[in-house]
Parts: C-alpha cells; sequence; structure tokens
C-alpha cells in the first residue's frame, strides 16, 4: 500500500491519497496480510465488515472484489466491482481489476480495453500506477502481434518511470535490429510528420495544438483532434499520417490502415508513400486483421489418446522422405519438425534426385497435444487428412483457427527444400530457384488485398497502386532479410519495373550477356530482337509469358518461329500455341489456321511429330471457330480414332461442338465418350459426359 500521503490515490479518482481513500487503506493492508498468512475466511468477514463501514466509497468495493478474485471466487468478484462502477462510472482501479479477470480467462483483448479505459481515466500524475498498466499493455499488445501499439506502450512507460533499467533494457531488445522475430519496420520508432510550410497560421495553431495533446500521452484524444484535421478542406496528406500512427499506436490497426490508404493516394512522394504503406503492412498482421491480411497463419490442434502412436507415424514419413527439420526440447518436452509434400511423379531417377518439396505443414506435439499450421490452407489440409488417416480412432478433439501469421512467415510459401543436394551451393541454388518461381511466376500474379486485389504486375503500372507495391516490396525484402532468405528481392523489384537504374538492354554487337527471366517487361520490350541468339530470344519469350505480356511474347513467338530451330528447343508447340491463340483473340481465322499448319510442319521436321495430335486438335478447334464444323468433326474422328484410349480427346470435341451450338455432333461424341469411360471404369468421366449429353440434348 502507499506510504506518500500527496500522492495520488490509487482508486483513480484524480484526489491525494491524504483527502481520499487512505482512511480505509490502513484497514485493506491489514485485510491483505490476513490473507496471504493464510487466513482466507478472516480476511473476507474483515472486508465485508470495511464495506459496511464505507458503502459509498467504491475503493471499498473494488479492493473487495480483489480479494474475492484472489480466493478463486471470481464470479463473486465480477458481481462485486459492478457495485463499485455504480458509484464511480469510470473507477480507473475498477478497470485495472477487470482487465485481470479478463487475463485470467485468457481474453485479451477484452483486458487490453479496460487497461486503455484504465489509462484513460487515471490521473496523469499517478506515474507509478500508470507505468505499471502501459507495461501490461505493452504484454497484451505484444501477444496480440501488435508491435507498434506495443512500442508505444512501452515508451510510454518509460516516460512515467524514466529511472527504470529493465524497461529501458526491454526497449533495445525487443524493438532493435537484433530482434530475429521483427522485420525493421515492425520495431522502427515512428513519429508525426510535420505541418507543411506553406500552411496558414490558423492551421498551424490549431495542428500545434492537436501536437501537444498526443505529446501529453492521450493518444483517444489526439485521434479525434487529427479526425478533425482530415475532415477540413484540402487536408494534408501529414494528417492522415499522423491519425493513422495515432490509431496505431492504440492499437485501432483497420481504421489506422484506413488512414495510411487515404495518405499514400494524398501524398505525391513515392518513397514516403511506400514507407507508410509498409508500416500498415504491419498492421495487417496483427490479430483481427486476419480478413485484411494476404498471410495469415492456420492451424489444426488436436489431442492424442497415445503421443507414441503419432510419433511412429512421423517416423513412417520421415522414411519416405518426408520429414525434414526435426528437434527436441528435452527441457520445454517440445517435438517440432516440417511435414513436407510429396512431389509429382518424376519422369527419370536424375530428375527425382533434383526435385525440391514444399513444406505441407509445421508441427509441434506437447506431451499429448500436437498443432500443425501454415501460410497454405491447402497444403495443411492435405497433412491433416493424411495424418488423420494414419492415426484413425487416437485423434480427438481437432479444431481448426485461423490468426495472424508470423512476421517469419511472410515468406514460408516460398519456400523449398531440395532432395538430395550434392554441395551447400547446390542447396542453395535450389532454394534459390524455388523463391525464383514463387515470386516471379506465382505471386506476382496473384490477387493481393493489401494492392485492392490487383495483382502486383498489374499494380506496377497504377498511380496509387505502384505506391502501396513500394512500400509491400519494402516489407517483403524485410522479412526476407529476417529469415535470412536467399532470394535478393531487387530481381523481383526489376521484374515489375520498380528498381531504379535498371540493366540497359543487350549492346549493339549482342556480346551483353543478360539474365532474361531477371528484367522487366519493359526492359524486354527494349531488347533488339535481331542481335538475339536464338537461345536469349527464347528466354525472353518464357519471361514475357510469365509477366503476362503477351504481346510482346507474341512478338518473340513470331522472330522464333522465323527461324531454324535450335538443337536445344526442338519442341516449339508452345511458339505456335501461343500466335494461334493471338490470332483467334484478334479474329484473325485464316492466320490462325496456317499457323496451325505450320506448326505441324515445324514439329514433323524438327521434333519427329511429337506433338502431331496436340497440332490437330487444335486444327479441329480453329476450323470449329470458322464455322467449319464438318471439317472439325473429320479431325476430331481422326485423332480419336489414332488414339481411342484418350478420352479427353472426346471430352474437347463435345465441348468445342456446344460452345459452337452444334447440339448433334456434340451429343455424337459425348455418347461415344460415355461408353468408353463406362468401359475404363472412369466414375469422373463418366458423370462428365452425361453432363455433356445432356447440355446437348437442350440444344
Amino acid at each position: 500500500m502507499l506510504n506518500d500521503p500527496y500522492s495520488p490515490c490509487p482508486c483513480g479518482s484524480g484526489k491525494k491519497f491524504k483527502w481520499c481513500c487512505q482512511p480505509i487503506h490502513a484497514q485493506i493492508a491489514k485485510i491483505y496480510a490476513m490473507d496471504e498468512e493464510g487466513q482466507h475466511e478472516a480476511a473476507l468477514r474483515a472486508m465485508d465488515t470495511l464495506v459496511a463501514e464505507h458503502p459509498a466509497n467504491p475503493e471499498a468495493w473494488g479492493r473487495k472484489a480483489q480479494l474475492l478474485f484472489q480466493n478463486d471466487r471470481a464470479e463473486d468478484a465480477e458481481q462485486i466491482i459492478e457495485k463499485a462502477f455504480e458509484l464511480f462510472s469510470t473507477y480507473p482501479f475498477g478497470h485495472f481489476l477487470k482487465a485481470r479477470f479478463r487475463l485470467y480467462e485468457g481474453k485479451i483483448v477484452e483486458a487490453l480495453a479496460h487497461l486503455r479505459l484504465s489509462a484513460e481515466h487515471y490521473d496523469p500524475t499517478a506515474a507509478d500506477i500508470l507505468g505499471q498498466i502501459y507495461i501490461e499493455i505493452f504484454d497484451c499488445e505484444m501477444k496480440l502481434n501488435h508491435p507498434i501499439a506495443a512500442r508505444a506502450a512501452a515508451e510510454m512507460a518509460m516516460r512515467l518511470d524514466p529511472a527504470n533499467d529493465s524497461i529501458r533494457k526491454g526497449l533495445s531488445t525487443v524493438f532493435g535490429k537484433d530482434n530475429p522475430n521483427l522485420p525493421v519496420c515492425a520495431w522502427q520508432m515512428y513519429a508525426f510528420k510535420t505541418l507543411p510550410v506553406s500552411a496558414g497560421p490558423e492551421r498551424r495553431t490549431v495542428w500545434n495544438a492537436v501536437l501537444k495533446i498526443a505529446g501529453s500521452g492521450k493518444l483517444p484524444d489526439a485521434v479525434k483532434a487529427f479526425e478533425m484535421l482530415t475532415k477540413a478542406a484540402g487536408a494534408e496528406p501529414e494528417a492522415w499520417y499522423n491519425l493513422g500512427l495515432c490509431q496505431a499506436w492504440i492499437g485501432k490497426n483497420e481504421a489506422a490502415v484506413a488512414a495510411l490508404d487515404q495518405y499514400v493516394a494524398a501524398e505525391a512522394d513515392e518513397t514516403q508513400a511506400a514507407q507508410a504503406w509498409a508500416l500498415a503492412e504491419v498492421l495487417r498482421y496483427g490479430q483481427g486483421m486476419e480478413d485484411h491480411a494476404d498471410v495469415v497463419e492456420h492451424s489444426y490442434a488436436f489431442a492424442l489418446r497415445d503421443p507414441r502412436v503419432f510419433v511412429a507415424a512421423l517416423g513412417e514419413i520421415e522414411k519416405a522422405g518426408l520429414l525434414t527439420g526435426a528437434q527436441v526440447n528435452q527441457e520445454e518436452g517440445v517435438l517440432q519438425a516440417v511435414i513436407l509434400e510429396p512431389p509429382p511423379p518424376a519422369l527419370t531417377p536424375e530428375l527425382e534426385a533434383k526435385q525440391s518439396l514444399k513444406p505441407g505443414a509445421y508441427v509441434a506435439l506437447i506431451s499429448n497435444f500436437v498443432r500443425l499450421w501454415h501460410t497454405n490452407r491447402e497444403s495443411l489440409e492435405r497433412v491433416f487428412g493424411q495424418l488423420k488417416e494414419k492415426l484413425g480412432e487416437e485423434l480427438v478433439e481437432s479444431q481448426t483457427m485461423r490468426g495472424p501469421a508470423k512476421f517469419l512467415e511472410t515468406i514460408s510459401e516460398s519456400l523449398s527444400v531440395p532432395r538430395n543436394p550434392v554441395s551447400k551451393e547446390d542447396a542453395e541454388q535450389r532454394l534459390r530457384e524455388g523463391y525464383e518461381k514463387f515470386f516471379e511466376e506465382v505471386w506476382i500474379h496473384r490477387p493481393l488485398k493489401s494492392l485492392g486485389n490487383v495483382p502486383p504486375i498489374d499494380a506496377a503500372g497504377h498511380g496509387i497502386l505502384r505506391k502501396k507495391l513500394r512500400g509491400l516490396l519494402q516489407f517483403l525484402r524485410e522479412c526476407g532479410s529476417l529469415a535470412k532468405c536467399v532470394y535478393d528481392f531487387d530481381r523481383l523489384a526489376r521484374k515489375l519495373g520498380m528498381l531504379e537504374g535498371g540493366v540497359q538492354p543487350v549492346a549493339a554487337d549482342g556480346t551483353q550477356k543478360l539474365d532474361m527471366a531477371a528484367l522487366s517487361a519493359a526492359e524486354l520490350a527494349g531488347l533488339g530482337v535481331d542481335a538475339l541468339s536464338s537461345a536469349d530470344l527464347d528466354q525472353a519469350f518464357q519471361a514475357a509469358v510469365k509477366l503476362d505480356a503477351r504481346d510482346l511474347a507474341g512478338k518473340f513467338a513470331a522472330t522464333l518461329v522465323e527461324r531454324p530451330a535450335y538443337p536445344e528447343r526442338p519442341d516449339r508447340f508452345t511458339l505456335f500455341q501461343l500466335l494461334v491463340n493471338q490470332s483467334l483473340a484478334d479474329g484473325k481465322l485464316d492466320a490462325a489456321l496456317d499457323q496451325v499448319n505450320a506448326g505441324e510442319a515445324d514439329d514433323c521436321k524438327n521434333n519427329e511429330g511429337r506433338r502431331r495430335n496436340e497440332h490437330e486438335l487444335r486444327r479441329a478447334q480453329v476450323h470449329a471457330k470458322r464455322g467449319e464444323f464438318d471439317l472439325s468433326q473429320d479431325v476430331y474422328d481422326r485423332l480419336i480414332a489414332r488414339v481411342p484410349t484418350e478420352l479427353n480427346y472426346r471430352v474437347n470435341a463435345a465441348e468445342t461442338m456446344l460452345s459452337a451450338r452444334q447440339g448433334d455432333k456434340a451429343q455424337k461424341f459425348a455418347k461415344e465418350g460415355l461408353a468408353g469411360a463406362l468401359k475404363a471404369n472412369n466414375r469422373d468421366l463418366e458423370g462428365h459426359f452425361k453432363e455433356l449429353m445432356d447440355a446437348a440434348k437442350r440444344q
């Protein structure tokens, strides 16, 4: 209990202790001493007497609630604390106590709300009590993965107790470059932006008044003030930024992201806007932001009747070469590992040895409880399904969850584990290739919530989205550095046209060597096609296809098919396929048929006719597009006669005729296909052919 009579009263009234609750705190101290000595019933009776003597003092009711809670009478404590709030509606200690109740129940979000109300209503001079509250807020915000709000709380605790070395050391440890769990944009200190020099004196007076409010630590009041500033006509971008920062500091991540969105739209400086959007990306990783995040953690948790059965199942998985990173923490009794997804079948043992495997789920076994998690929900579900089948009745009480991803998990989906690397260099190279494949072929085309559900490749050409994309790349780069990722994110930035001072196109003499796969669409477009070798031009074609730069890919393909096939690329079906598709899209049906003919002739000459069936399939489709339905049917009939067991050709024929509204012809192919599916006992195709027949009859 307090000894200084002139310190703020712990009840939070704002009065000095001497003129508020000092008269009852001497008795309260004796009652708590009795309780600590094991005289629980006597202490409770004494507290009842105290409350009866001071029924109008909310602190008496609050301390009774605290004593009840300490004696495992949580329900009674809840009822008693409400009596205190009836007397003192904003009772600060009452909110602090209710936060304790909610923390005991594991309800961190509700506890945090009471802690912030307690901090808001305590007298600012109650430094000792407020310091303790802000430490509690820091702890809760960190558990919710809100590092921006957590740092603000820790900084406030430091201001309230500047001589506290433990707080200072904690700040430097958690929010510093040596923290292995936080990227720079999550631990760095943020500050308000200043008003532009062009602002008038009246606006500057209001602005400075708002900054003074924020500097006092009354952040909810500062939020309201900045909201007023943003409502003014012609509000400065800096007002939106400061509003977002204030909201981030009090853990209002969704509102903070919305304000930062407004700032990015209004800020002309792309670098400043990008830094703000990197901050917004940090906020998306907080609890409660799962619907706004592009990366979330999915998990299964279940109990086991006998954990030895689970360990045996992991042993089987390990024998199959699908377990890695297994380690046991003897002190904590935790087994951790990564279960890998089975690879697709390889054509040769040599190709199988060069495969890289993707993580299917991360696993932790604690006693008889298992937790599986991953940011890729489909992979996780496949692994859980396999384990469920292996464990049978040994698995009980499973439940699924979704929560914020850790920053280290940002790039987990891009990770691949090399199978049988021959050296450290080989392993690193294959890791790098896995990252390149994910970011440059998958991620680059994935609609992202951070970019308004626009893929990065498209966002790069949009003014506002480009600023956001730059911030997103900064965030990815920092998370990659955190995870010691071997991928060069400058390569991704170049692909998106976001890297300043990119490489120059091939020199006039054709001697300059470029990594075609790393070039952006603009850089590919600037290449001197005639100066490129066929091999380099082929790589440029593939890079353009991956970037979805179809016109550019068509330009490269048209040049390549005019050249002789080179030994490393005898199969040129994909080149002709793209040209046919472009001609069809442009309505150039004669050109499309000419390209099919040229492609088939090229395949016979250079590739031993290995792609003959694919070219014939395209021929049938082109004839149908040209309205030459009998010719199309003849091509399909010949193709099916040549390969009668390939039922998918009949599927293609029926679908093509349906699209052309040739119901009789579609029904013919569907009926033949159904007979083949029944003979092959292919249930999936059987059902599909029946659907095609029904659709054909309706035509």
